[in-house]
Parts: C-alpha cells; structure tokens; sequence
C-alpha cells in the first residue's frame, strides 16, 4: 500500500473479507453497471473508479494476500483507537495526578518549582506519549508553563485547576458522608 489514506476494499464492494473471488467478481459486475458512468446519468465516477481499484486488488491472490495484511493491520490500528477512547475516562485520573506532582514541586520549592520532562515521566507510571498528550493540554490551557531551567512548572490558572479539582472531589466526599442512604445505615448498625 502506497502512503495515501487507506481504502477498504471490501467495504466498497460490499463484501465480507472472507467473500469468495466468485462472489467478488459477482458483486463487481453488478456494482459496475450500476454505477458506470456511460449507463446511468447520476453516477459518481470517484465511486466507480473506487469499484475498480477494489476489483483490482481482490482478483489477484498475491494482491488480495497483501492487501489482507495492509486490511488486517489498519483493522488492528482502529481496534487500538476505540481501546484508547474507551479509557479516555482515565485521562481525568491522569491529568489530576500530572498536576498535583508538579503543584506539590511548586509548595515543596517555590524558588525552583520546575521538573524536568525526564523526571516527571520516572514519578509517574504512564507511558511518555501520555504524559506527552497531558503535557500538551496543560500548556493549551495555561496550567503550566517553562521555567528558565527550561524544566515544566505549574502556574497560577494550573494551582487554581488543581485547588478546583480537590474542592470537587471533598464536596462529592462530603455529599456521599452525609447522605440519607449512608446515616439511616449508619443509624441501623
């Protein structure tokens, strides 16, 4: 496959991968006439060029072999997408903990409240990219910024962020400790 975006041939033939080169070619020919731009007045031609560049590769069994490894691949790659969107529910976690390490370096040494990049990635058990990303939003937003140093320091609107963060959380905290469910179990113990 070529470094252009990556067509599903078989999504264009409306095809199973597992379809037969019978069943392919039966298909085809039915999607051809339907789509030839000399047959039909509203036909797309960018459809019917996609029509035979999918017939293309699927007829040959070297070039369906190799066009199998390049569908399986990008299968995986979109399967590994989803995963990641699925989790986006721990970037809150993330980001809180990303934060709160550099809002700590900021109390414990406000003359030198810098971290250098390779030090955070040590203190915290994710992986560079998603500190990378996280590091990314945090400059976005103005909760951090670069010292002299050149290491990563907390701001202002970022202590704020943090100090929100916490706030939200003891209120939860709270609301939980002090709802009726909890003191009528409390009562009944």
């Amino acid at each position: 496959m070529s470094s252009r975006e990556f067509v599903d041939h078989y999504e264009v033939l409306e095809v199973s991968p597992n379809a037969s080169f019978a069943t392919v070619e039966r298909v085809f020919r039915y999607l051809a006439k339907k789509h030839h731009p000399d047959l039909t007045a509203d036909s797309d031609p960018n459809l019917f060029t996609k029509l035979v560049e999918a017939f293309e590769t699927l007829r040959d069994p070297h070039s369906r072999a190799a066009y199998d490894r390049s569908y399986e691949r990008e299968k995986q790659a979109q399967a590994q997408l989803v995963g990641s969107a699925n989790a986006a529910g721990d970037d809150c976690i993330e980001r809180y903990k990303l934060l709160s390490v550099m809002y700590a370096q900021r109390k414990r040494n406000f003359k030198k409240p810098g971290i250098g990049l390779g030090t955070l990635e040590n203190m915290v058990p994710f992986p560079p990219e998603t500190v990378a990303f996280h590091l990314w939003y945090f400059r976005e937003k103005g909760w951090i910024g670069r010292e002299e140093s050149g290491q990563l320091s907390i701001s202002a609107a970022g202590v704020d962020q943090i100090e929100s963060m916490n706030q939200a959380a003891v209120t939860s905290h709270l609301r939980l400790e002090h709802s009726p469910e909890r003191i009528s179990v409390m009562q009944s113990a």
